[in-house]
């Protein structure tokens, strides 16, 4: 039975760790930036139980429940402060999502072959750490001795902490069936597998490995080949796991498909009641079983794959088994596969696609999607005139579509809040009711504004505008934004004169904290009777002013005393006649002397 004293120690830390997290991690994190050679923070102090106590006396418990608010990288140079603090971020509770290795790769001279050296055997057996992570790796020209050694240090290491995850990188091949066959008691008790695999042989000649892994949670796949002639007719790791809630498969290095090689998959997961999150990247071949089965715990699923795919799958059959899909992420979309995810995945929430062609027929007709909250449409081709209802959308992302025959889509969106847009010459839709709209973020290039936004927009408070080889009406917009309160303003590959639609934002826009202004090749241009207005807003926070061209007589300008974030870089000030005063600091003045140079000045020099 616990002691009264320890009884009231803990009840010590308990009720001070709240008060003193944020303040004492702050301070760590301080001690972690500085010297790694600092020395004990005598200096340091905090108050539990009334009484001043420096850091080094703290209690252990309470050193390790301010430490698990770091990252590994923060913590590790408070290691070297003092012998406690030490003891306090190697402890077992802070080491148990630490990871171990057992064996790492040494490249020979002149890279022609890898070697892997296993840690020394003492290394594992004096270690007092409760790793629950270990991290294995050999190559092909490893040895049996070493993989003999890797196996025996993995028991032991396995009997001393209760591995929790482990982290595989090795090549594909009969090494790597053998080590899962050994270890298959203790891949049946891990929650984490991590593999990093892959070969350049043309043909592998193993049989099937079935990988019971009755705790696993969560998987991470990788596989690298050389090219597309590797040829396998099913796979060769078959991963059953009943409790498994997160899985990314993918093919080398990138998310994406592209510059990957297109195989099909070593290993394919079994039955996965539990899937909630799944990321895979699909060949045509790949996973045909694992789809037909009924995946109703899957919420979040992202899918890269090749165009014939498009094709080679039942689709329909496919998301029939997802009712309760709530997030999808696809790329190479068409109208078989939107027609699909919209007919059966009616729980959607999230649908982000990417490298769509709907010109065949979904969208020659109405169409809704009743619980979509966030949507992203980029770099799309559409064909249609007709509605898309989207009745309780907040986040809408439009990025390069394109509506063939000069059509425009009507977008029913009565809830939409934020709204990203990138606006191509050929028009794209229209969005006809009124929206709560509260941020805005409008890429224009060579094409007009849409006509949806001269209209009143009251809960508008963030408005981004980006310009490229365009002349925009932004002067007749603004004034249907009364009640923003940060105003970007973008502009590249054209110049932009920009004194109207500062005094339209400046007459009807009595609200703004925080305005950017920002000009590439060439610059914004304003004259310098608008460019000292700006500074005459009482409410003004934060000042940004980059890529600017400012003309005309200049005079004093005094910086308002709530202007908390100032900054000016590259702007050019052109009065012939002499040098442009720039900042007044207080009673004095800051002068720039040649109005050929670039100014930079930030908040800390107007202090």
């Amino acid at each position: 039975m616990p002691s009264p004293t320890h009884l009231a120690s803990r009840h010590l830390v308990s009720t001070t760790c709240e008060s003193i997290s944020s303040q004492s991690v702050i301070a760590a994190r301080t001690i972690s930036s500085s010297d790694r050679r600092c020395r004990r923070p005598w200096s340091v102090v905090d108050w539990i139980g009334g009484k001043t106590m420096s850091w080094d006396c703290l209690p252990l418990e309470l050193l390790e429940h301010i430490f698990q608010n770091l990252d590994f990288d923060e913590r590790k140079p408070l290691s070297l402060v003092c012998r406690r603090w030490n003891q306090a971020v190697y402890s077992r509770p802070l080491c148990r999502s630490l990871c171990i290795e057992l064996s790492r790769g040494v490249w020979e001279q002149g890279g022609v072959a890898e070697q892997v050296t296993v840690v020394d055997d003492a290394v594992v057996e004096a270690s007092e750490r409760d790793y629950r992570t270990v991290y294995v790796k050999w190559c092909r020209d490893t040895s049996e001795e070493v993989l003999t050694s890797i196996s025996r240090l993995l028991g032991v290491l396995d009997e001393k902490c209760l591995l929790e995850g482990l982290i595989i990188d090795a090549p594909l091949g009969h090494g790597l069936c053998e080590f899962f066959r050994t270890h298959s008691e203790l891949l049946a008790r891990i929650r984490k597998l991590q593999v990093s695999t892959g070969t350049k042989d043309n043909g592998l000649k193993a049989d099937v490995c079935v990988l019971k892994m009755d705790q696993l949670e969560t998987l991470f796949w990788r596989e690298i080949v050389s090219g597309v002639h590797v040829h396998n007719k099913g796979p060769l790791f078959v991963i059953d796991a009943p409790k498994l809630h997160t899985a990314i498969v993918k093919f080398g290095d990138s998310d994406l498909d592209r510059r990957i090689a297109w195989h099909n998959g070593f290993m394919e997961l079994g039955q996965c009641a539990s899937l909630k999150t799944l990321k895979v990247h699909l060949h045509p071949r790949m996973w045909n079983n694992f789809f037909k089965q009924s995946l109703e715990a899957l919420e979040d699923l992202t899918i890269y794959h090749r165009v014939e795919d498009e094709y080679a799958r039942d689709w329909d059959c496919m998301f029939s088994n997802m009712p309760n899909l709530a997030s999808l992420r696809m790329r190479k979309v068409n109208d078989v596969i939107l027609n699909a995810i919209n007919r059966h995945c009616l729980q959607l929430r999230v649908l982000l696609l990417d490298n769509v062609d709907l010109t065949d027929g979904f969208l020659s007709v109405d169409r809704i999607f009743p619980r979509l909250e966030h949507l992203r449409l980029e770099t799309a081709e559409i064909h249609s005139n007709k509605t898309l209802y989207l009745p309780v959308l907040k986040d809408l992302e439009w990025f390069n579509v394109k509506n063939q025959s000069e059509q425009s889509l009507t977008l029913a969106a009565p809830m939409l809040r934020t709204l990203r847009q990138i606006r191509d010459e050929a028009p794209d839709f229209i969005l006809t009711t009124k929206s709560p709209l509260e941020k805005l973020q409008l890429d224009l290039h060579e094409s007009d504004i849409p006509e949806h936004f001269f209209q009143p927009f009251p809960n508008m408070r963030e408005l981004s505008i980006r310009v490229s080889s365009a002349c925009p009406e932004l002067d007749r917009m603004i004034p249907h934004f009364r009640n923003i309160t940060e105003f970007v303003l973008i502009a590249y590959n054209a110049p932009l004169q920009c004194d109207q639609l500062l005094n339209e934002m400046l007459k009807h826009c009595n609200n703004v904290t925080s305005m950017t202004l920002c000009g590439f090749s060439p610059n914004l241009e304003l004259s310098f009777p608008v460019f000292a207005q700006i500074f005459r807003n009482p409410n003004l926070k934060s000042l940004k002013l980059f890529g600017l061209t400012v003309t005309g007589n200049s005079f004093p300008v005094q910086i308002h005393p709530g202007l908390e974030t100032f900054e000016l870089r590259q702007v050019k000030v052109m009065d012939v006649a002499f040098g442009a005063y720039v900042f007044p600091s207080d009673d004095s003045r800051v002068v720039c002397l040649k109005s050929d140079e670039c100014c930079s000045y930030s908040s800390s020099d107007c202090e």
